[in-house]
């Protein structure tokens, strides 16, 4: 699997909040591709509307003479793989000793293991939101990130949203979701042929 490379990086920023930040466009190279006689090129933007990293243009460059590029082989680009390793490698957390990319960040998190409830919600709207900007699954990185089940995750996110800590990132739809999943996990458990109780007695 090759090697994504980073060029032509705008030096404008885009403050995303909860100090994640992420450059607002640069070309994401990747060469020797399995099954590709080329090299990729993805002109990177970050999108406002969709508020992620985006693909804005995918190019193919033949290796050399007695290649070409065909149908089959643009099939085989993966560009949402070449725009998420691209943005990991950009998209930074201002920590205490300064800005850590996501490789950086998340190892931080582990060494310290005094922090607050508080605390601990913050960091999990940062990951949330750190992942959701760099196309990863949000509740997979902040269950990762602080080394908890993806159900407490799930309950963590909600909790941030009713603190409003996350109004933006967590859509109203997404937050119904993310409690109804929460009240299946936290349902009592109905042994098999019992009836629930009845209504009007």
């Amino acid at each position: 699997m090759s090697e994504i490379a980073v060029e032509a990086v705008d030096p404008e920023w885009v403050e995303l909040g909860d100090r994640v930040r992420i450059p607002k466009a640069w070309d994401a190279v990747s060469a020797e591709e399995p099954g590709i006689a080329g090299t990729i090129r993805v002109h990177v933007v970050y999108d406002e509307q969709l508020r992620r990293a985006a693909a804005a243009s995918v190019r193919l460059d033949r290796s050399g003479e007695g290649d070409e590029v065909t149908t089959v082989s643009l099939r085989e680009v993966r560009v949402q793989w070449v725009v998420q390793q691209s943005a990991t490698q950009l998209a930074t957390v201002d920590g205490a000793s300064g800005p850590a990319t996501l490789r950086d960040y998340v190892p931080q998190l582990w060494s310290r293991t005094d922090r607050s409830h508080a605390e601990n919600l913050r960091e999990a709207v940062t990951l949330y939101r750190l992942a959701a900007t760099v196309n990863l699954a949000p509740l997979k990185l902040v269950s990762d990130g602080l080394r908890v089940s993806v159900s407490t995750a799930t309950r963590m996110m909600a909790r941030a949203r009713e603190a409003g800590l996350a109004q933006d990132l967590i859509t109203r739809e997404t937050y119904n979701r993310i409690r109804a999943s929460e009240d299946l996990l936290t349902a009592p458990i109905q042994a098999p042929g019992t009836s629930g109780p009845s209504l009007g007695r």
